[in-house]
């Protein structure tokens, strides 16, 4: 059993945002024993998992919250899929005057609890992933975190209706592209006639 005092040089050694393969290479020898030390941890309240049963972790420290960086890092470890949708997109593209509260993601993973603060995760069903690449639904990143292009944003946001959008006045309309907002609308067409949010 590893003693004590060396749990806290080993969580300390860790980045904010880690796994437990991290966690096993700080433990040359004793890799096996690395799952038993997260369970110590998050007995003890210092790490909290992303996004169980996903073996990622972020530290907990009073007082200061994980910032957008690490946020991005740990969905991202957790939910391979992860895109970001909606009015977060908007704001992070410079075409929105307001600012989300959420950070809006859809991943196409059936689990969506997520214990990291400060996120919305949705899911998104197989034919919307395909509709996405066909619609070249996807532009740039953000801290890795893919994005759709604000036009795909747009049409997902009335497609689906589960997530977060700023007021019209807000959006920047002049920087958006009619037709391609028109091509995003007409590739999810067919999945807004079918409902379009999974009910289960």
């Amino acid at each position: 059993m590893l003693a004590a005092n060396r749990l806290a040089p080993a969580l300390e050694s860790l980045p904010r945002v880690f796994a437990l393969s991290d966690l096993k290479q700080l433990l040359p020898g004793e890799e096996d024993q690395a799952l038993d030390v997260a369970l110590r941890w998050l007995e003890a309240g210092v790490i909290k998992q992303v996004a169980p049963p996903r073996p990622v972790f972020f530290k907990v420290i009073l007082g200061e919250e994980l910032d957008e960086v690490d946020r991005c890092r740990g969905l991202l470890r957790a939910f391979p899929s992860l895109v970001m949708v909606a009015g977060s997109v908007l704001w992070r593209q410079g075409l929105s005057a307001q600012r989300d509260t959420l950070l809006e993601c859809c991943v196409s993973e059936g689990e969506l609890n997520c214990n990291l603060p400060g996120v919305a995760l949705r899911w998104r069903p197989p034919a919307w992933w395909a509709a996405v690449r066909q619609a070249g639904g996807i532009a740039g990143d953000h801290h890795g975190v893919a994005m759709l292009t604000p036009e795909m944003a747009l049409a997902d946001a009335a497609a689906f209706r589960d997530v977060w959008m700023p007021d019209r006045g807000a959006v920047d309309w002049n920087q958006l592209s009619t037709a391609k907002l028109s091509e995003a609308t007409q590739h999810l067409l067919p999945l807004r006639e079918e409902g379009g949010v999974r009910t289960d």
